[in-house]
């Protein structure tokens, strides 16, 4: 028996597990794996959304901040802008003086997250938001990106969310 071919068999073992393990690493990048991946679907992004909210107390503020990258680039500037116009403000109301996920300004008791509807690189996803025995039914709007799906508009019984912001910022525009 060789005496080096123990020293190679453990070489080439070594080789193996480190090619298997740049094979998985490789795998799971391609997949989109990682600590802040997006969710692969739209129902996915509108549960993991409402999930947030509701375990921290539905401060809209406070989940925008956590869950940003789960907007997209438009709807994210409009509800930048708006923040920074409430900041500029802080001894009026300005901006939403609501909860944009509840269309509410009370704390909703439950949330139930309904399946998407999807059109090419749009969906809808319903969500009826409870408080007690009172029914809101909201349709988040989404549209798939590069970086997943992303909420574009939140459509509320009266209105949606990107007219009412985009309403806010023209009230704010200065007047010629």
């Amino acid at each position: 028996m060789n005496p080096h071919a123990h020293i190679r068999r453990r070489a080439s073992r070594r080789l193996s597990i480190t090619a298997s393990l740049l094979a998985l690493a490789v795998a799971a990048q391609a997949c989109g794996a990682g600590a802040n991946a997006a969710p692969p679907d739209p129902t996915a992004v509108v549960t993991t959304l409402y999930r947030d909210h509701f375990a921290h107390e539905q401060n809209w503020d406070r989940t925008y901040k956590r869950q940003r990258a789960l907007f997209a680039p438009d709807l994210a500037a409009l509800i930048d802008a708006d923040i920074r116009a409430a900041e500029a403000n802080a001894d009026e109301i300005v901006g939403l003086d609501f909860d944009p996920l509840t269309n509410a300004q009370d704390e909703m008791t439950a949330f139930q997250v309904g399946p998407a509807t999807r059109g090419g690189a749009s969906a809808t996803v319903g969500v009826v938001v409870r408080q007690d025995s009172a029914r809101t039914n909201l349709r988040v709007r989404l549209a798939r990106s590069d970086a997943g799906w992303r909420v574009t508009n939140i459509h509320y019984p009266e209105g949606d969310l990107v007219s009412i912001l985009r309403q806010l910022a023209a009230g704010r525009a200065p007047k010629p």
